[in-house]
C-alpha cells in the first residue's frame, strides 16, 4: 500500500511544477518577443542615480535589452502621455509614479495595460490597487533638520514636538521649517491630503500651529539644499528617495540629519504599469516583473527607493525597508498614501483650505 504522506508529497509537488510550466512558458514567450522590439522607453518621476542600479539589472538578466529613462514631474509623466498618443506619437512603454490621484484618471481613461504580472503571488493585495497597476516601492516622508544650527533639545522625532519647539522659539522658527506645497504637484498633494485626512499626526488644527514657521517648497532636493545650508532649520514630508541618496554627498551628514516622523509617517506607494499603447509590451512586461521580484526590489533599494517584499531583509539594502519601517516607528504610525477617490473629489476644498493657512503668511 502506497505510503499516503508520500503520495501527498507527490501530489503536491507535481502540482507545483505543472503550475510552474505555463508560468515559464510565458517568460520565455515575452524573452523570445522582446527580443525582437525597440528600445523600452520609461516615464517617471525619478532621477538618474535612482535608476541606474535598476538598469544595471535589467541588463545583466536581459542583455539584449535598452533601457531608456526620462525623469518628469509626477502628474506630467501621465500629461505628456496623453499629449503624445492623442497625436500619434511614440509615448513610454512604462509609466512609474507617485501620484495616486493621477493614476485613478489614467486608469478611468482605460490607459493601463492588463498586465498580470508573474511576480503577483509573492506580493502583498495591497500593492496591486487597480487592475494593471503594481508598486515599484513604497517610499516614507521623512523629517529632515540642521543639527549645526539645532542643539540636542531642539532636534525633533516627530511633527507635534517639531511644532511645540517652534512655539517655544518663535523667533528662531519663523518661516525656517518647510515642507512640500500641496498646491503644486500630485505627489505633494497627495501626501498633506493623506496626512491630514489621517490625523497623524495632526490634521488641520496642527497644520495651523505650524503655519507660522512653514514655508512651501515644490521639490525636495531644493528643501533638502536650503536645510544644509540654513536658509531652514528643519523640514518635513520630504521624500526619502530624496534625501537617503543625497546623505552621502560630502559633507552633508556632519551637517544634516534625518528622521521618520514618530507620530505618523507618510508612505507613498510608487505606482508602475505597463502603458495601453506601449509599443514594446513583451519587453515592458519583462522590466516590470524584473522590477517587482526579490532582485530587482534589491536594486530599487540601492538607488534610494524601499522595497516593500517581506523577503528583502534590513540587511541587505542599503536603507530601509517597509517591513524595518513598521519596527522602527509601529505600524499604527504608517500611514498609506492610498488610492482613495476622495482624495480627487476633494481637491478643490483642500487646496482652498491648504492656501487659507499656509499661504496668508507668505512675504
Amino acid at each position: 500500500m502506497a505510503d499516503p504522506i508520500l503520495s501527498r508529497r507527490q501530489w503536491i509537488g507535481g502540482a507545483l511544477a505543472a503550475a510552474a510550466v505555463p508560468r515559464m512558458a510565458m517568460a520565455d514567450d515575452r524573452e523570445r518577443r522582446s527580443r525582437a522590439e525597440g528600445n523600452l522607453l520609461i516615464y517617471s518621476n525619478m532621477a538618474e542615480y535612482n535608476w541606474q542600479p535598476i538598469v544595471t539589472g535589467l541588463r545583466r538578466r536581459y542583455p539584449w535589452l535598452r533601457v531608456d529613462t526620462l525623469d518628469m514631474g509626477p502628474t506630467e509623466v501621465f500629461e505628456r502621455y496623453y499629449a503624445e498618443t492623442s497625436a500619434g506619437r511614440r509615448s513610454a512603454d512604462i509609466i512609474v509614479s507617485s501620484a495616486p490621484d493621477a493614476w485613478l484618471r489614467f486608469a478611468g481613461q482605460q490607459q493601463i495595460a492588463a498586465h498580470r504580472s508573474l511576480e503577483d503571488a509573492a506580493l502583498p493585495g495591497w500593492s496591486k490597487p487597480l487592475p494593471g497597476l503594481h508598486t515599484l516601492s513604497a517610499d516614507p516622508m521623512v523629517m529632515v533638520y540642521n543639527k549645526a544650527l539645532l542643539p540636542p533639545q531642539m532636534r525633533p522625532r516627530g511633527l507635534r514636538q517639531l511644532a511645540a519647539i517652534a512655539a517655544a522659539n518663535p523667533r528662531k522658527f519663523r518661516h525656517r521649517i518647510t515642507t512640500y506645497d500641496a498646491e503644486v504637484h500630485a505627489l505633494a498633494y497627495a501626501v498633506q491630503w493623506a496626512a491630514i485626512s489621517a490625523g497623524r499626526p495632526g490634521g488641520w488644527d496642527l497644520m495651523a500651529k505650524l503655519s507660522p514657521y512653514v514655508r512651501v517648497e515644490s521639490g525636495g532636493a531644493t528643501m533638502l539644499d536650503k536645510v544644509t545650508v540654513g536658509e531652514y532649520l528643519a523640514g518635513y514630508h520630504i521624500s526619502a528617495v530624496t534625501v537617503l541618496p543625497k546623505m552621502r554627498d560630502k559633507g552633508r551628514a556632519e551637517i544634516v540629519s534625518w528622521e521618520l516622523c514618530a507620530d505618523g509617517t507618510p508612505v507613498v506607494p510608487r505606482g508602475i504599469a505597463v502603458t495601453r499603447k506601449a509599443r514594446n509590451p513583451a519587453s515592458a512586461a519583462l522590466a516590470l516583473d524584473f522590477m517587482l521580484g526579490r532582485t530587482g526590489q534589491i536594486a530599487a533599494a540601492q538607488g534610494g527607493l524601499t522595497p516593500y517584499r517581506h523577503d528583502v531583509g534590513e540587511r541587505e539594502v542599503p536603507y530601509l525597508t517597509l517591513d524595518g519601517i513598521a519596527r522602527r516607528i509601529g505600524r499604527d504610525n504608517l500611514v498609506m498614501v492610498g488610492y482613495d477617490h476622495r482624495m480627487v473629489a476633494q481637491n478643490a476644498a483642500f487646496i482652498r483650505k491648504w492656501d487659507s493657512i499656509f499661504k496668508r503668511f507668505d512675504g
